[in-house]
């Protein structure tokens, strides 16, 4: 496989991790789609709390239909990287298994979640010992379901969907990969099975590993006092290369102010020569960077506009001045650092379709290659305003036969993807697909 590295958010894809659904969409319940559950007693006036058992979902999704879409995803994605470079985090995951000395200290991990997430000890001895009879195929599929292969009965609280967003999992920048610490709960378990492979498996052998979580040697680092009260967490679709040596970080509702400070001090001591934090809301529509801006072409991005113009635009942060406000739009600090971009409209024109096709993920785009991109069908407004600034609209079918003609010419196009159930866990192609190597 190739070597991860990546340097730019545009560089013709080399390799690629996508996550195949499974079974673990087909275990969520009705309540694993409810942010908010009623609370106190049934006769008194009623409150409102978070639901723990929450899966970031919006609705329950048709898993026949779903498998269909990221099965045109990964073809596409295939067509560029070819077959043995388009890589399924199931079959990593499988792999690291089967090494001598992971799977206990994995076990052990997960066990460990399970309980600070408040399952009983006798719960946990019995999760355990059934886990343990698995073989690692079996394994996999459990760890990622939550379910016994057997009767499909739960052996773990909650199965893990969030996997389908592969992006999140880890991020490459350079040859750094920064393992990600997810802050939902309904994505800690991601977390824990993503870091093992990325430390164990041999493919990713040769990536210079960032733990925000560790000191520069690799100990579990001090907390500071200012951090006492927040997570260090991070997730990959918070993290934008913009060049060689510019990265920029969302912080909101996944990644917090703490955890983009760890990873910019990481970057920073490696090379890179600016770190710039985006402050985002804690809004459902802007969980991450990615939502608001993908890079579609060298020094173009598509972007939902009013996030980032205008006096309500978001705040632009120096994360190598521990996260000092800058007096700049972020078109203004990227033109400072010497990476200047230029704005394609998610919506167009039309300010309500912008906000609905923002929802679903207009404004995140993953590049094949500068000025090929891929994004979904159903965002209409955004492929017409793609479509006025040059870039041919292809279906699926028209670029898989033509991938390597269409990678090798000068022409931008759009591949559309349909993502009707794709896009019912809030994540458009981009979040859908954990580059690990692009070319320049």
């Amino acid at each position: 496989m190739t070597l991860p590295a990546i340097h730019s958010e545009t560089g013709r894809l080399l390799a690629c991790v996508l996550c195949a659904p499974g079974r673990e969409l087909d275990a969520m319940v009705p309540r694993h789609i409810e942010a908010l559950r009623r609370a106190g007693p049934p006769e008194g006036p009623q409150a409102w709390q978070a639901n723990p058992d929450y899966l970031l979902f919006d609705d329950l999704v048709l898993l026949p239909q779903l498998k269909s879409e990221h099965a045109q995803l990964q073809a596409v994605i295939a067509a560029a990287t070819g077959d043995r470079q388009c890589l399924d985090f199931r079959d990593l995951l499988e792999q690291v298994l089967q090494l001598s000395g992971v799977r206990g200290a994995l076990l052990d991990e997960v066990v460990d979640l399970e309980g600070q997430l408040g399952a009983t000890a006798e719960r946990l001895a019995q999760a355990r010992s059934r886990l343990d009879e698995l073989a690692p195929h079996e394994l996999a599929e459990a760890l990622l379901s939550g379910l016994d292969p057997s009767d499909d009965s739960e052996i773990l609280g909650a199965p893990c969907p969030n996997v389908l967003f592969a992006r999140d999992l880890w991020a490459v920048v350079g040859q750094n990969l920064i393992l990600g610490y997810p802050k939902a709960r309904a994505r800690k378990r991601d977390g824990v099975l993503a870091r093992c492979v990325a430390r164990h498996h041999p493919q990713l052998g040769q990536a210079l590993l960032v733990d925000i979580r560790a000191d520069r040697l690799g100990r579990p680092g001090a907390v500071a006092p200012h951090e006492l009260l927040e997570e260090r967490c991070v997730e990959g679709g918070d993290i934008l290369v913009v060049s060689p040596d510019t990265v920029l970080i969302g912080v909101g509702e996944r990644t917090t102010l703490t955890g983009a400070l760890a990873v910019a001090r990481a970057l920073l001591d490696r090379g890179y020569r600016q770190v710039l934090g985006v402050r985002l809301p804690l809004a459902r529509a802007m969980m991450h960077l990615d939502t608001v801006l993908t890079f579609v072409d060298r020094g173009l991005a598509l972007a939902y506009l009013p996030a980032l113009q205008g006096p309500e635009a978001l705040q632009v942060l120096d994360l190598a001045d521990g996260g000092k406000l800058l007096p700049h739009s972020l078109e203004q600090a990227l033109q400072l650092a010497g990476t200047p971009v230029e704005w394609i409209a998610c919506g167009g024109n039309d300010p309500r379709a912008a906000a609905r096709e923002q929802w679903s993920d207009g404004a995140n785009a993953v590049c094949l290659a500068p000025g090929r991109i891929v994004l979904y069908a159903r965002n209409t407004a955004t492929l017409r305003e793609l479509n006025r600034r040059g870039f041919e609209v292809l279906t699926p079918a028209q670029f898989i036969a033509n991938a390597d003609l269409l990678l090798q010419g000068g022409r931008r196009f759009v591949v559309a993807l349909g993502g009707s159930e794709l896009s019912r866990g809030r994540g458009g192609p981009r979040c859908l697909t954990l580059p690990l190597a692009r070319a320049g």
